[in-house]
């Protein structure tokens, strides 16, 4: 199954225009985690990123961890503003390269192969719809036309921690969808509701209205609890950055599992410790 990580610079250089850009060293390690033991499973696996980002990752010297690097990211994510819609690289990504397909996280890692059916969209997991996360539809502003009429706001959003698509037509939709509402949208401050409307929520939408099927790797409250087959570090982030200790143990067994799983790619410990991080 053809794997696809994703590297969009944008929303990094919209918070820091003079910045160099950069990704902290758990971040590098967890990436490189997920990629080799996609591969293990015996997938391939390619990055999809801006002009910036593939220039980063080349200037570390991790590019052999992916089987291929994919430059389909417009740097300018053609006009969709960055800070509101931060993940729109996945969209663009998607619109680029053919299903089948499972996009992964760069935080996020299988340790086991999942069920992946021919006719079934897979997700990592559903989520509730809380209103200070998915509030009203009705609710969005927009300043082009963007048609929201006859959507079904009872179908959950799925998480697309990992996604995967085996359908070209449907996925097109899909992202063809989420795209023309990051564009249309109303400028505002608001960083969290419209961009898990576009990407989680209007994919159950989307799937509801063409008749896809869908299932998950997990139930969402399962993300509290140790896991032997998946690891998504989303949530111990913020501990990560804030705690010295504990960024130093999640470090030394993302090095240890390196060098036991995956010694060919062992020279990776050195260009992550060389790279330049504020943690």
């Amino acid at each position: 199954m053809k794997g696809i990580h994703i590297i969009s610079t944008a929303p990094f250089y919209a918070k820091n225009p003079n910045g160099a850009y950069f990704m902290n060293k758990f971040e590098l390690y967890t990436l490189v985690l997920s990629a080799l033991s996609w591969k293990k499973l015996g997938n391939e696996i390619f990055l999809a990123a801006d002009k910036k980002g593939v220039n980063y990752v080349e200037g570390l010297g991790l590019i052999d961890i992916w089987d291929g690097i994919e430059n389909v990211i417009p740097d300018d994510l053609e006009g969709i503003n960055p800070k509101m819609f931060w993940a729109a690289g996945k969209l663009f990504a998607l619109r680029e390269i053919s299903a089948p397909l499972a996009m992964i996280d760069l935080d996020f890692i299988l340790w086991k192969m999942p069920k992946l059916p021919p006719d079934r969209i897979v997700a990592a997991h559903r989520e509730s719809i809380t209103p200070s996360v998915y509030p009203e539809i009705n609710s969005f502003k927009f300043k082009r036309p963007f048609s929201t009429e006859n959507m079904n706001e009872k179908v959950l959003p799925m998480n697309t921690a990992f996604l995967y698509l085996p359908d070209e037509s449907f996925k097109q939709y899909y992202v063809n969808r989420s795209i023309a509402f990051m564009k249309s949208a109303a400028d505002c401050d608001d960083y969290l509701c419209y961009m898990v409307f576009a990407e989680q929520r209007l994919l159950s939408i989307c799937a509801e209205e063409k008749k896809i099927g869908s299932q998950v790797l997990m139930d969402k409250d399962e993300l509290f609890f140790p896991r032997d087959d998946y690891t998504h570090i989303w949530g111990a982030k913020q501990v990560l950055r804030d705690n010295t200790q504990s960024l130093h143990d999640f470090c030394s067994r993302a090095r240890e599992r390196i060098k036991k799983d995956y010694s060919d790619y062992e020279y990776v410990i050195g260009k992550i410790e060389g790279a330049f991080s504020p943690f």
